[in-house]
């Protein structure tokens, strides 16, 4: 007698698990990523700084002490969010891919997994800007109809890997 296995109904779990569901099939990124996501954070937040340092300077818009608390907080905020949060979102992201199925989870207060079909998958896009090339480090953009996943701070040579192993299960053309 030949039985097969039915879908799931609605509502009820599936007994195939998902490709991030198992701890070994998880990615980490390379420990240099916390140094590259800090300097971009470091020159990201330069031209607020410099634009509130030269009013703090240029414009007489309420006392010394104003206005040198505020780029003072500012700074702070800066210097504490470059020094923590790139530690802690190395521990909470990772990412997994299997033939059927990209799974990535990232967030450091809301914690976001998102599961992306194969099927799904429309575009590859890689970016390397020049901090990322110092580091080598290389921004993986995976685009569906009905959105995106990023892999941010991956190593250069495990971003060509993924963007053919996907391009192949997905059959993407090699533009990327």
């Amino acid at each position: 007698m030949e039985t097969t296995a039915s879908p799931p109904a609605a509502g009820e779990l599936s007994a195939v698990p998902l490709a991030g569901d198992l701890p070994s099939e998880r990615h980490r990124l390379p420990a240099r990523v916390t140094r590259y996501w800090r300097w971009r954070a470091f020159y990201g937040s330069l031209p607020l700084l410099v634009l509130l340092i030269s009013g703090a300077i240029a414009l007489p818009w309420g006392p010394w002490w104003v206005r040198w608390g505020i780029v003072g907080v500012v700074v702070a905020v800066t210097a504490a969010s470059m020094l923590i949060l790139p530690a802690i979102r190395y521990r909470v992201f990772w990412y997994a891919i299997s033939s059927t199925e990209i799974d990535v989870q990232s967030g450091i207060i809301f914690r976001k997994r998102s599961v992306v079909p194969m099927h799904r998958v429309q575009t590859l896009r890689s970016e390397r800007g020049p901090i990322g090339g110092h580091y080598r480090m290389t921004n993986l953009k995976i685009r569906t109809a009905a959105g995106s996943v990023n892999l941010s701070g991956l190593d250069r040579g495990e971003a060509d890997e993924l963007c053919e192993r996907i391009g192949r299960l997905t059959n993407l053309a090699d533009d990327v």
